[in-house]
C-alpha cells in the first residue's frame, strides 16, 4: 500500500520513476526505524546504489507533500521520515536515540475543548527497555 501512494506521490508531482527514486521507495516500505536522510543514504550506498544526495532529500520531500511519509521532528540535529502515516505517536529512547511507534496513546477527546482533529503529533521520550538492562 505504501508503495503504491508512493509511487503515485513522485508521478504526481512530475518525477521520473527512476531505480534511486524507486530504492528510496523500497527502503521506506515497511521500515519501521524511522531514517534520516543521511540514514537512509548511507544504508543504500552500502548496497552499492549511485546515486546522489539530493535525490533523497527531493524524493523525500515530494513524499512528504504528498503525505505519503511523515517527517518527524523526534530528533534536534534531524528530521526522521516514517512511511505509516495514520495518527500515532513516537517514543524516543535518549540513550540509543532509537524511535519507536506507540499504536495507542489514549487521550480522552470528551473532556477536551476540542471539536474536531486534524493532526496528532506526540513524542515521549525516555530509556527504552533495551538500554535499561544495561
Amino acid at each position: 500500500m505504501f508503495k503504491d501512494k508512493a509511487v503515485e506521490a513522485m508521478k504526481k508531482a512530475g518525477f521520473k520513476l527512476t531505480k534511486p527514486r524507486m530504492w528510496i521507495v523500497e527502503y521506506l516500505d515497511g521500515n519501521k526505524n524511522h531514517p534520516s536522510a543521511i540514514e537512509i543514504y548511507d544504508d543504500l550506498r552500502r548496497q552499492n546504489k549511485q546515486f546522489s544526495f539530493a535525490t533523497i532529500y527531493n524524493t523525500l520531500d515530494t513524499l512528504v507533500k504528498s503525505k505519503a511519509v511523515k517527517q518527524i521532528n523526534v530528533d534536534p540535529n534531524c528530521s526522521r521520515f516514517d512511511p505509516d502515516t495514520s495518527d500515532h505517536g513516537h517514543f524516543v529512547c535518549r540513550v540509543c536515540k532509537k524511535v519507536y511507534d506507540l499504536e495507542s496513546v489514549s487521550l480522552d477527546y470528551d473532556k477536551m475543548i476540542i471539536a474536531e482533529i486534524d493532526h496528532i503529533d506526540i513524542t515521549i521520550s525516555g530509556v527504552c527497555k533495551n538500554c535499561k538492562k544495561q
